[in-house]
């Protein structure tokens, strides 16, 4: 999978950052877009999340659906976040161990160190349970901890 599959979902992760755009997208996707929306959508249009049609501008119909399916398989494992957290008891036995270590390296960057309530507030994120994910992570070596438990950093152990 190559980075630039992702561009498109890049592309708007990054103008969601800006608070106009943020407006002008919600605008976008509702059911009828405005004319601010319309005007502030060029960027939209250029990264492929919206067309032009019937005079206006409006979500792409594909957009998503390609957007989903690159995430999928960038993700690998983590495809079975389909919109809703992990429970690692919907996860076969050999979906758990890679589950456990993507979801954790998802959300540790490297040479990053992360306080526990930090690292349950990320991993809640994605999954049902925190604290079984923080765990396993550390037993299956994905992530290492402070003996007091207090830091957590990625283990220095290739994907």
């Amino acid at each position: 999978m190559s980075a630039s599959s992702l561009r498109p979902v890049r592309s708007l992760v990054m103008m969601l950052r800006s608070p106009r755009l943020r407006v002008a997208f919600a605008e976008l996707i509702g059911p009828t877009p405005t004319a601010s929306a319309v005007e502030q959508s060029e960027a939209f249009v250029r990264s492929g999340v919206a067309e032009r049609a019937d005079g206006g501008v409006r979500l792409s119909e594909s957009f998503l659906d390609e957007a989903l399916a690159a995430l999928d398989a960038q993700l690998g494992p983590l495809t079975a976040l389909q919109g809703s957290r992990i429970s690692a008891g919907d996860l076969a036995l050999d979906e758990l161990d890679p589950a456990v270590a993507a979801v954790a390296r998802r959300v540790v960057g490297a040479g990053e160190r992360v306080t526990e309530p930090a690292l349950n507030e990320r991993l809640s994120m994605f999954v049902t349970d925190a604290a079984f994910f923080r765990r396993h992570a550390v037993d299956t070596g994905v992530l290492e901890r402070t003996a007091d438990g207090a830091l957590y950093w990625l283990a220095d152990r290739p994907e």
